[in-house]
């Protein structure tokens, strides 16, 4: 049975359809792997002139491509809208741009004789493949200030006016210095580009660079012909895309990851503009709109030079529960926000009570002092990280506007942390990253002693909604009560479950904050590095970091960090990782939380904050301690000399068998089963009856009692069907090596 056409995506459609027939041939027949799909596309192109060979010929091509499914015809469609979007709207304008700057005469001499737009872009697909991927990173740049989560700006504060262009960077000196600071092994290289950007209506004229670099290994699983899963190692290719606008001397980054936004953003400003990042650090902006929810209504403060005649808040947007639904109220500069929310939303309205602004629009009236002009200045807020302010053409409207925002409590500075000041919250930093939830409350904050307002600044912390409900423990009410607002400023007003009150609390107990997971995962990192002797850091789980190696009586020791292992479910799944790693050799699991199992495969596993030095030592971490518990445990993590099961808890504990590597259960039922078969081998009855083995328990096998994937792990490794049916015995005696079976390892490709 033929396969229907539509397994054709619309890009590649479009592009069959649109361009002319030996692009669209040439584009189609491109394949970048041997994993790609053959189409046997024919060569004999017809003469773009004979239009009813064409048409054949594009039919026929449709006709070939519906043989093929979508899985198969994936690459194509990704191929074809990257092409098209460089063929429409502002993506033109980005491919034209860095043409002109990258091609040589003749090459863009042939790029301007191709017939339309999409001709183009196909054309500089083919034959100047880096071109296209820099106009790429260029059309990308123009958007990401929408992408909040990749996108920061900074402000850079030159004693001296710099003259630059892009012909004056040092390019190679740049890339030195951003692998120097972000540590990149020697085999891994990184290159930097920088383009000129010539002025728009919106945007002054700018540098771009583009940074690329190889990331940290990361895996993925393979399913393979024979049914077996194996494991395919591979480094991903990471990007950083940085704009420069001196007119504005200001720096926008935008990249995946927060360290790296920072290290190439300190990188260019100190190669390239020669700025001190040690005495100056970048400014690095944030928005926070959170003041209006106790009131819309503006003070003009007093800045030298300027007089106000008002200031006033015109457009409110906040979000209800969920980001796609909006209330937005928009009045003229004649009228007065908050009386107009009262007239026709009620006394009670939800403005007052806003769990959170979205958008914020602030008109200003103001004239410079020895000045008659009467001036105006608008300012749109949307977001932590988005303001109109930068596109203001006039530096002094520019330098106005961000002056009013922090007189008025909306725009903070970043503040890098110092690294001694990191040092001493260390602890209290782990504790965060090990938390189950990425969000935390001010009350939380408070009873680790940490500063909110210091962390926002740091990056570690973005600011979210306050809780609407939370827990009630007075000698009289007990349960979940609600937040009402409060007469008091500071405060906020409880209602017990039956509409009691339950008195007041501080505002700031239960301000909401969002845990920047990435920023606080790669701080953690760099901390550690100084225990290491080699340094790998590759994320192999959300919940598990390979960070390198130490030297332990001159042997390497692979170094892991793990959080979250006071889940029962996370410690399992993070064991059945490690165990199917074929590590060589007893490693070091470093964990986040003090209730932990005692070994994740066959490596020791030891609480990080247990092995911290005293406060007047140089070093973060108590090495020797940390030797000598790896040391104590070594001959557990290869099964101990005898089968035990070792209880961290009720519900945790390990499997100790000589020759094998430890086993960690979760769950009574999984802990008592092996208990039952480790005393039967004691006694020397090494089979059990299913029946005695699963009494007490709902399940009537024992395989009921572990998941799926871990079953097939551990089946006929640690446990198997006894001499008769209905038995079950505990396997001790190691396999000999030619049985053994050991995964493949993959190449890194």
């Amino acid at each position: 049975m033929a396969r229907k056409t539509n397994s054709i995506g619309p890009h590649v459609l479009a592009l069959i359809e649109d361009a002319r027939i030996d692009l669209a041939r040439a584009a189609l027949a491109v394949r970048e792997g041997d994993n790609e799909p053959d189409f046997e596309l024919r060569d004999d192109v017809p003469d773009h002139t004979d239009e009813d060979a064409v048409e054949a010929f594009r039919q026929e091509l449709i006709q070939t491509l519906s043989g093929f499914d979508q899985d198969e015809l994936r690459p194509a469609e990704q191929r074809c809208r990257r092409i098209r979007a460089l063929a429409d709207g502002k993506g033109v304008t980005s491919l034209t741009t860095i043409v002109e700057q990258r091609l040589d005469d003749e090459q863009l001499e042939e790029f301007e004789r191709q017939p339309d737009r999409l001709c183009r872009s196909i054309w500089v697909y083919l034959n100047a493949r880096e071109t296209f991927e820099d106009a790429e990173s260029f059309h990308f740049a123009r958007q990401f200030r929408d992408h909040g989560k990749l996108y920061d700006a900074f402000e850079v504060e030159l004693e001296n006016h710099v003259d630059l262009d892009a012909a004056a960077i040092d390019e190679a000196a740049l890339a030195t210095e951003i692998k120097a600071m972000l540590d990149l092994k020697p085999e891994i290289s990184c290159t930097v580009k920088a383009l000129d950007l010539p002025a728009t209506d919106v945007h002054p004229a700018s540098i771009m660079l583009i940074v690329r670099h190889g990331g940290p290994l990361s895996s993925v699983h393979d399913h393979r012909q024979d049914g077996r899963r194996g494991t395919i190692y591979y480094r991903p290719p990471n990007e950083a895309t940085l704009i420069y606008t001196p007119s504005l001397r200001q720096i926008e980054v935008c990249a995946d990851s927060p360290v790296v936004r920072q290290t190439v953003s300190d990188s260019f400003a100190e190669v390239a503009l020669g700025h001190d990042i040690s005495q100056k650090p970048l400014t690095w902006k944030r928005y926070n709109l959170s003041r209006f929810r106790t009131s819309l209504l503006l003070q003009p403060p007093e800045i030298g030079g300027y007089a106000f005649e008002f200031a006033r808040v015109v457009e409110a947007e906040i979000r209800l529960g969920i980001w796609r639904r909006k209330l937005q109220l928009k009045v003229t500069v004649d009228d007065d926000i908050v009386e107009v929310a009262d007239q026709y939303l009620g006394a009670r309205n939800i403005f007052r009570r806003a769990e959170a602004f979205s958008r914020i629009a602030i008109a200003v009236a103001y004239n410079r002092i020895g000045d008659e002009k009467e001036r105006t200045l608008n300012i749109t807020i949307a977001g932590t990280k988005s303001c109109n302010l930068q596109s203001k053409t006039d530096p002094e409207e520019r330098s106005l506007g961000f002056a009013l925002l922090k007189e008025w409590g909306i725009l903070s500075a970043f503040r890098q942390i110092a690294p001694d000041d990191l040092r001493a919250i260390f602890p209290e930093l782990v504790q965060l990253h090990d938390r189950i939830e990425d969000e935390v409350s001010g009350g939380y904050l408070l009873e680790l002693g940490l500063d909110a307002s210091r962390l926002i600044e740091g990056g570690l912390l973005e600011r979210r909604d306050r809780q609407d409900v939370v827990l009630v423990e007075d000698d009289d009410i007990e349960g979940e009560g609600t937040i009402r607002p409060s007469a008091t400023e500071g405060m906020v007003r409880t209602i017990g479950p039956f509409d009691e009150d339950a008195g007041r609390r501080p505002l700031s107990d239960i301000e909401m904050y969002a845990i920047n997971a990435q920023w606080l995962h790669e701080t953690l990192m760099r901390l550690m590095n100084p225990l290491l002797s080699k340094r790998a850091a590759q994320i192999l789980d959300p919940d598990l970091t390979l960070v390198g190696a130490m030297q332990i009586d001159g042997v390497e020791v692979p170094v892991y960090f793990a959080r979250r292992l006071n889940d029962p479910k996370t410690a399992q799944r993070l064991d059945l990782m490690l165990r199917a790693r074929n590590t060589p050799g007893v490693g070091i699991v470093f964990a986040a939380s003090q209730d932990m199992p005692s070994h994740l495969g066959p490596n020791v596993v030891m609480p990080l904050l247990s092995h911290l030095a005293s406060g007047d030592d140089e070093m973060l971490f108590a090495r020797d301690g940390i030797e000598l518990a790896y040391r104590d445990s070594h001959a557990l993590a290869r099964g101990g000399e005898s089968p035990c099961v070792a209880r961290s808890g009720t519900q945790s504990g390990t499997l100790y068998i000589p020759g094998r590597e430890p086993l960690y259960l979760a769950g009574n039922d999984q802990l008592t089963i092996f208990e039952r078969l480790v005393a039967a081998y004691a006694t020397g009855t090494a089979d059990v009856y299913v029946g005695d083995l699963m009494e007490g328990f709902s399940a009537k096998s024992p395989q009921q009692a572990f998941r799926k994937e871990m079953w097939k792990d551990m089946v006929d490794v640690y446990i198997a069907k006894g001499a008769k049916r209905g038995y079950w015995r505990l396997i001790v005696a190691p396999r000999p090596a030619t049985e053994a079976v050991v995964a493949p390892v993959e190449a890194v490709v």
